[in-house]
C-alpha cells in the first residue's frame, strides 16, 4: 500500500490519530453514535454511504460495524491518510472503497457510484470556504437518492461575537483538560510525516495545496438555509456541544417538496 509508514505499524498510527482527535473534540464517539442512529432511523436498508473527508477511516469503520451489509465509499484528498483508512477497515475490504479526490473541485462526484443512501462527514468540511461548501451541498443533493440523509459533524460558529468568544473559551478549557499523552495536531503530523518517505511527503503537499476554510465553522442558520436551497427538508441539529454539532437533513422525495 503506497503511502504507509515505512515501519508498517499502521495500528499504532490510527490509534495515535484517534487520541489526537479526542484531545480537541468533546465526546467524539457520541457524534458517531448519533450519525449511525439517524441513518438507521431514516433509511430502511441503506446500501451505500459516502464519507466525505474520511481521513483515517474512523467514522467509516464505525458505520461498517453498526449498519449491516452497508458499503462505504470514503473520499479524501490526502494520499497519506487513505492507506491508514484502508488498513483500518481491512476486515471489511469487500464493502469499502477509498478514493483520493478533492472535494473543493467540481469533478469528484463523477467517481462516486449513485445513488447513495447517506452522505456523512466528521470534522472535515470546515476546511472548505463558503463558495466551496455551497457547491458541495448541491453535489451531495445530486448524489443522494430521494429521502436519503446528509449528516455532518463539525465545528459551527456564531453570528454573535460574544457567543463565539464564549465557545472558544469553552473549547480551550476542554482541550486543557484532555489527556496529555496525546499529540497535538502539529505533533502528530511531524511524527507521521517523519515516518514516510520523501515521495509521500511531496504527494501530500501537492494534493493539499492552499486551504481557505473557516476553522471555527459557519453558523448553523447558514447551513440550514443552504441545505434547504439544495433540496433538503427536515433540516435540523441532531447533537450539539458548544461550537461542535451534528446537523443535516433529508433530501426531498419530490422536487418541489
Amino acid at each position: 500500500m503506497n503511502g504507509l509508514p515505512v515501519n508498517k505499524k499502521w495500528r499504532e498510527w490510527v490509534l495515535r490519530w484517534d487520541r489526537m482527535q479526542e484531545r480537541y473534540l468533546v465526546a467524539r464517539s457520541d457524534r458517531f453514535a448519533v450519525i449511525a442512529q439517524v441513518i438507521r432511523d431514516t433509511q430502511k436498508h441503506p446500501k451505500v454511504i459516502l464519507d466525505l473527508g474520511c481521513g483515517t477511516g474512523t467514522l467509516s469503520l464505525y458505520l461498517l460495524k453498526k449498519i449491516p451489509n452497508v458499503h462505504m465509499v470514503g473520499i479524501d484528498v490526502d494520499p497519506t491518510l487513505l492507506p491508514l483508512a484502508r488498513s483500518r477497515t481491512f476486515r471489511f475490504s469487500d464493502r469499502t472503497r477509498f478514493l483520493q479526490l478533492d472535494l473543493r473541485g467540481k469533478t469528484w462526484v463523477d467517481s462516486v457510484p449513485v445513488p447513495v443512501d447517506a452522505v456523512v462527514s466528521a470534522t472535515a468540511l470546515h476546511w472548505l470556504n463558503e463558495q466551496q461548501l455551497k457547491r458541495l451541498y448541491h453535489q451531495v443533493s445530486a448524489l443522494l437518492k430521494p429521502g436519503g440523509v446528509f449528516l455532518n459533524a463539525d465545528h459551527v460558529g456564531s453570528d454573535c461575537p460574544l457567543i463565539q468568544d464564549l465557545w472558544d473559551k469553552q473549547r480551550q478549557t476542554v482541550q486543557k483538560a484532555q489527556r496529555h499523552d496525546a499529540d497535538d495536531w502539529d505533533g502528530f503530523w511531524k511524527a507521521y510525516l517523519g515516518s514516510l518517505g520523501p515521495k509521500e511527503q511531496k504527494a501530500r503537499t501537492r494534493a493539499l495545496g492552499k486551504w481557505e476554510g473557516i476553522e471555527q465553522g459557519l453558523p448553523l442558520a447558514w447551513h440550514f438555509d443552504e441545505l434547504r436551497r439544495c433540496g433538503f427538508s427536515s433540516v435540523d441539529c441532531f447533537w450539539r456541544h458548544a461550537c461542535d454539532a451534528v446537523y443535516g437533513g433529508l433530501k426531498n422525495k419530490r422536487p418541489n417538496a
